[in-house]
């Protein structure tokens, strides 16, 4: 439009110095660059039937443009480590524990043939105390069922097999009540302690004592 253009774009009224609004030059305006825009792609059209080297490399142009949005990256979730596996069993610890504080294997695996019954019940008295005092440390056991032995139990329609033991006749309409045999147990707490000895040693539940002789 050069110099005309502008001249027609902001012209000045005889009455004030203030450059006025034409309408009519922005239609105009618009129109020509929608012509200038249409014309191009008309010769880019052109060159492309018309030109050989020139269409093959439009073409290799648009096969190596990507096709779709890159995706970003999701980067990985840290693995959870998975926690070794004990070294040593915690019922060998248990044994080590009722062996070590109160003599419990050497009791059970002693013939008890050649002692008499006082003795035995001697022996069976520091025993029982010191293996009860292992089990509370330990696991703090607790009757599952409060009531005393011989008094009725209320049980419901449908009471859990891991929690009560049933005999006796049971009638098709279900199990509602019955009288306590045994209490049962429950440990209220699993704190057996950790093993930190050598793999060679994991099973050994008490070791062997050897008084050395004087040099």
């Amino acid at each position: 439009m050069g110099d005309f253009a502008h001249y027609q774009f902001f012209h000045r009224h005889d009455s004030d110095d203030i450059p006025q609004y034409n309408p009519r030059l922005i239609s105009i305006t618009s129109f020509k660059i929608q012509v200038s825009n249409s014309m191009g792609r008309f010769s880019l059209a052109w060159r492309i039937l018309t030109n050989a080297a020139f269409s093959d490399n439009v073409t290799q142009l648009l096969s190596a443009a990507p096709t779709t949005k890159p995706t970003a990256e999701i980067p990985e979730k840290p693995a959870i480590p998975v926690p070794p596996k004990p070294a040593r069993s915690e019922a060998i610890s248990l044994l080590a524990a009722l062996q070590r504080e109160g003599r419990f294997l050497d009791f059970l695996q002693e013939p008890l043939e050649q002692y008499t019954d006082a003795q035995v019940g001697a022996a069976v008295r520091d025993i029982h105390r010191d293996c009860k005092a292992v089990l509370e440390r330990q696991f703090a056991l607790r009757p599952v069922v409060q009531e005393n032995e011989g008094e009725k139990v209320d049980l419901g329609a449908n009471p859990d097999p891991g929690m009560y033991k049933l005999s006796g006749s049971i009638s098709e309409q279900g199990v509602t009540r019955g009288t306590l045999v045994h209490h049962g147990w429950v440990a209220t707490r699993c704190e057996v302690p950790v093993w930190n000895g050598s793999p060679e040693t994991s099973s050994i539940v008490a070791p062997a004592e050897i008084e050395l002789d004087r040099v």
